[in-house]
């Protein structure tokens, strides 16, 4: 920390020393010429690039994401697509199985109910429920 803090200090004072000599120095050793962009090109390059940009933007990707919006919601909205219920969760007994890489485990979850997932409450109220009826 100090040694940034005596960089700054140093360089401070260096340049508050040297500004004066150098303000007065600039002058003479280059001639002021105009000031232009460091961009290579002209402004009527840029001017035409920017409206071809602007272009493509409106009739090309402006349109492809409506496209793509509607395309998505007719899926939604045809119901082709299905919502699995919390009783279809519970593979092997009725209902529909989830496929077999989403209920991938090796060993019980280490919590009381040891079947059920952390948040899935259905599967949670029917561990208490067995419990409580076998107690």
């Amino acid at each position: 920390f100090f040694f940034y803090l005596f960089l700054f200090l140093f360089k401070t004072i260096m340049l508050s020393a040297l500004r004066p000599a150098c303000s007065r120095l600039a002058p003479r050793l280059a001639p002021r010429l105009p000031q232009s962009r460091s961009m290579g090109g002209s402004t009527a390059e840029a001017a035409e690039l920017m409206h071809k940009w602007k272009k493509i933007s409106l009739y090309v990707a402006l349109p492809a994401t409506a496209l793509l919006s509607l395309v998505n919601l007719g899926i939604h909205f045809t119901g082709d697509h299905h919502h699995y219920t919390d009783e279809e969760y519970v593979p092997g007994k009725g209902g529909v199985d989830l496929p077999t890489h989403v209920r991938i485990r090796t060993k019980p979850y280490p919590w009381s109910c040891p079947d059920c997932n952390l948040f899935h409450a259905p599967c949670w109220k029917k561990c208490r429920e067995q419990k409580a009826a076998s107690t």
